[in-house]
């Protein structure tokens, strides 16, 4: 990439992160974004559509490690994705911690945090349609059906945000070790099982 163009999305990116962490996205303004950036608004249009496809775009960047570490403990050692869940779980609260500004629910009048609940939960649920899709292609006990599939990531992606929620409505300093136990719920429930089947089928 153009060293101009990655130093405009760098200052992009300190620029969203800031004032997302002061308020909901949906509140930013191209013009102030491109101001906070030392931009004009032709050049932002040439990175981004608006402000909450920036932001989505740029914490999704920082979510995708995880999705891609547990595609591919499952297509090498399905059997591991237990002792690798621990360590999942953890880059997935770094991540949270990281953003934590940005994903509290600062309580302005019910209006829903985009950040939280467009692209955390939308991304988890999409991460997880993908995962259980490929234990369903190996023939893990899995919902057969696509339609089914998506139904159960939406229903665990929701329920991942609801504990990350009421983990950071917490007062400061959090206990993380308390998030990460009930997100290591999700392997123990719903993932391990069904890698673990795959693997006692194995020849």
């Amino acid at each position: 990439m153009d060293a101009r163009i990655e130093a405009t999305r760098q200052r992009l990116r300190e620029a969203i992160f800031e004032l997302a962490a002061e308020k909901d996205v949906s509140a930013i303004s191209v013009a102030e974004l491109s101001r906070a950036a030392g931009i004009d608004r032709s050049t932002f249009y040439g990175h981004a559509d608006s402000p909450a496809g920036l932001l989505a775009v740029l914490l999704a960047e920082d979510l995708e490690p995880l999705r891609v570490a547990v595609e591919e403990t499952l297509e090498s050692a399905p059997g591991t994705l237990a002792a690798v869940g621990e360590q999942l779980n953890a880059r997935l609260v770094d991540h949270v911690e990281r953003h934590a500004a940005i994903y509290a629910d600062r309580g302005d009048g019910g209006r829903i945090n985009f950040a939280l609940y467009s692209v955390l939960s939308g991304y988890t649920r999409t991460a997880l349609e993908s995962v259980f899709g490929h234990l369903a292609e190996a023939g893990a006990p899995v919902p057969p059906s696509a339609d089914d599939r998506r139904y159960l990531a939406a229903f665990v992606a929701h329920g991942i945000v609801g504990a990350i929620t009421t983990w950071l409505a917490e007062p400061e300093p959090r206990d993380r070790t308390r998030l990460e136990r009930v997100l290591g719920l999700v392997y123990t429930n719903w993932l391990v099982p069904a890698a673990s089947a795959i693997e006692g089928e194995t020849p």
